[in-house]
């Protein structure tokens, strides 16, 4: 099991390897395909809504089915409101660049790189394979940290010990023998938690070879646009460029109001069709059936979206990073199964609780960009909850596509590193944290 685990690892790791090696942009036409692709469902949508529907209700053909004039003038007016909200997001977030960092960093050569370790020193393979790289990409970078360690996980230390193990462990504070007995069954097994050692915020990590410049902290070349976008979160073709720090909250904003105005759709369509169902005079429009399944598809696409982008900005992370804090706890959890049985639930907990305690929780203590709250996450991107200067709308930013002030050249250039990490980007035990941080 455990060989398996590492050749499925390696298939992924050189799985994004082989991505990461593309280096030509998509054409113009396939980045904004989608973009006329969606732009057309849109209309087609109130064309079939307006045009078929609420007319016909205002008309009087529809009173068979319990529908007045009255009635269609409402729905109208509604379906309006909402579809001019939606159109509003989506050009502000379409129209939006997500900053590139090109604008903002002049070329330079390449940071010197530090000296490979002598050959006959045991080093981490993943900090040697990094080493060897002149000026990696973003993907590289990631794929190095979360790549199996074979040699920490399979060859054990001549000291009998754990890689990690020191007189300060967290076996020797912990009073629980519940715990401490876990925590031993992994030691003898040489599981501990080792976060990524790679200094990810040394210029020599942060140079990008394709734009030849150091890169903003949280910045990330993306292969299809072809440049260092600023606090790269993903790459949406339904929009048709990135999702960055300078657009990332009109694309909640949009996903708010798609997903609401997709619920009205389906909601509003749905008992008026059921009726013409049972109606022996009334007719289903083939055509309310078609809005009524993209209504419900683009409902649950955008529900998702936006339940998944509000976890990640309360924990002030972006997607490409909570990849990392996912595969360390994927990894985590495979090691642990190879120590407890798959009953061992309760075993398993206690362990990563005390590695917590030890080391603060991964995806949060362990995020390198944590701010140290959910609220301050989400405000970080998403604007004050109160009327600001900056954003003189408050909290309505959060639904409306307003607030942003995108003329600041600080927009997605400065973030201030969690201080439970050391300058270089490497996490540091709860013992090494500065004073007054918990």
């Amino acid at each position: 099991m455990p060989d398996l685990c590492h050749t499925i690892e390696d298939a992924k790791f050189t799985a994004r390897q082989q991505r990461a090696s593309r280096t030509k942009p998509q054409p113009w036409i396939v980045l904004k395909l989608m973009v006329f692709i969606t732009t057309g469902i849109m209309g087609y949508t109130a064309y079939v809504y307006i045009g078929r529907f609420c007319v016909g209700i205002i008309k009087g053909e529809r009173e068979n089915v319990g529908a007045g004039k009255g009635d269609g003038v409402a729905l109208l007016v509604i379906f309006c409101l909402l579809y001019i909200w939606m159109l509003w997001a989506y050009a502000r977030v379409v129209f939006t660049p997500p900053g590139f960092a090109r604008d903002y960093v002049s070329p330079s050569p390449p940071p010197a790189l530090p000296p490979l370790p002598p050959p006959n020193v045991s080093t981490d393979t993943d900090t040697q394979d990094t080493l060897r790289v002149n000026g990696p990409s973003y993907e590289q970078q990631m794929s190095e940290i979360t790549r199996p360690n074979p040699i920490l996980d399979a060859i054990p230390p001549t000291t009998g010990k754990g890689p990690n193990y020191s007189e300060s462990s967290n076996s020797r504070i912990i009073h629980d023998p519940r715990t401490q007995a876990d925590l031993q069954r992994a030691e003898k097994m040489h599981i501990t938690r080792r976060p990524p050692t790679t200094p990810v915020l040394s210029p020599e990590y942060r140079y990008c070879s394709r734009d030849l410049f150091v890169k903003p902290y949280r910045a990330h070349h993306c292969r299809a646009c072809g440049t260092c976008v600023l606090k790269y979160d993903h790459h949406c073709p339904w929009i048709g460029q990135c999702v960055g720090a300078r657009n990332h909250k009109f694309f909640v904003n949009f996903n708010v109001a798609t997903a609401i105005f997709t619920a009205y759709t389906f909601a509003t369509l749905l008992p008026y069709t059921i009726r013409s169902n049972h109606s022996p005079t009334a007719s289903i429009d083939p055509q309310q059936i078609v809005i009524l399944a993209l209504s419900a598809l683009f409902l649950l696409f955008t529900t998702t979206l936006f339940i998944t982008h509000t976890f990640l900005l309360s924990v002030s992370q972006s997607t490409v990073e909570s990849h990392q804090h996912q595969s360390m706890k994927e990894r985590e959890s495979s090691l642990l199964s190879e120590v407890f049985a798959w009953y061992e639930i309760s075993n398993k907990r206690r362990v990563t609780k005390a590695w917590d305690r030890e080391w603060g929780r991964v995806g949060q203590e362990g995020n390198l960009w944590w701010v140290g709250g959910r609220l301050k996450g989400w405000e970080e991107t998403m604007g004050s909850k109160g009327r600001t200067r900056e954003n003189p709308w408050g909290w309505g930013s959060w639904i409306l596509p307003v607030g942003l002030n995108l003329r600041g050249k600080e927009v997605g250039m400065r973030y201030e590193v969690n201080p439970r990490f050391d300058e270089e980007g490497r996490w540091r035990k709860r013992s090494e944290w500065p004073e007054g941080v918990l």
